[in-house]
């Protein structure tokens, strides 16, 4: 009987994000080499520098910061072959400017997000080929969690902004949310899972906007304390201040890509 064996992934780069994509799960369908900002590649799997490399990847997923790809990604055209497809993790940086700096047209973007190694990234995927998107590919990103597909490439952006900044706004939000929990409880020293359980509590029960709109006004009532807090919230416009916080980061992954003017590709 004769042995599939496990496609070849490269990560160029090999950061925070390229290492919360790594789990257990993708480990045993793929073996992975990464090149570090050093210019090392090691192998993942076995734990060990590699020497020699080979351009024999199945998929190369682009993992380094987009200033550093506008800067010198031309050096990594070497460890592309012609089976290659490129994996670009990158905020802002488009299909058509890959395409010149790599000299290919293999190539796909992805928004995965840190919460990948507990497979709970919602993945979103933008391909101009949807005949790149095949099993071993789709097996591969779902080891990070879900898929999202998306028509257009700036929907990549939102889903940047949304996903995969989002997971930081989020533990921002609910950190001071604890904090100020904990301030005003100080003399009872109050456990502050309990409050973060409160967070996952209220989601477990309420999982559209119309339900969270219900469940507020459900607790609410005239000249009570809900009211009191949440009419203080509203007088503050949170939630124009979420919109403002969503929106910079989706402008500035509108405006990355547009700094490959300033630089010069061969």
């Amino acid at each position: 009987m004769s042995v599939t064996r496990k496609p070849k992934v490269l990560f160029i780069g090999y950061g925070h994000l390229a290492k919360s994509l790594i789990s257990k799960k993708l480990l045993s369908i793929v073996n992975i080499h990464a090149l570090n900002s050093k210019g090392i590649i090691k192998n993942i799997n076995q734990r060990k520098k590699i020497s020699k490399f080979d351009n024999n990847y199945n998929y190369i997923f682009l993992l380094t910061r987009p200033n550093t790809f506008l800067t010198f990604g031309n050096k990594f055209q070497k460890y592309l072959s012609k089976k290659s497809l490129v994996i670009s993790c990158m905020a802002g940086i488009k299909l058509s400017t890959i395409e010149k700096i790599l000299k290919t047209k293999k190539i796909i973007r992805i928004m995965p997000n840190v919460m990948a190694t507990n497979y709970k990234s919602q993945t979103h995927i933008y391909t101009k080929n949807k005949n790149y998107i095949d099993s071993n590919l789709k097996k591969l990103l779902l080891s990070f969690g879900t898929i999202i597909n998306v028509r257009n490439e700036d929907q990549v952006n939102f889903a940047t902004s949304i996903f995969g900044s989002g997971p930081a706004f989020i533990a921002y939000i609910v950190n001071i949310f604890v904090k100020a929990s904990k301030k005003l409880s100080k003399p009872y020293n109050m456990n502050e899972k309990e409050v973060i359980k409160l967070f996952k509590n209220v989601l477990d029960i309420n999982y559209t906007s119309k339900m969270l709109d219900v469940f507020v006004n459900s607790i609410s009532s005239e000249k009570g304390t809900t009211q009191s807090g949440i009419n203080y919230i509203k007088s503050q416009k949170i939630e124009k201040i979420i919109y403002t916080t969503l929106h910079k980061a989706y402008k500035r992954a509108k405006e990355i890509d547009s700094e490959k003017k300033n630089r010069k590709f061969k």
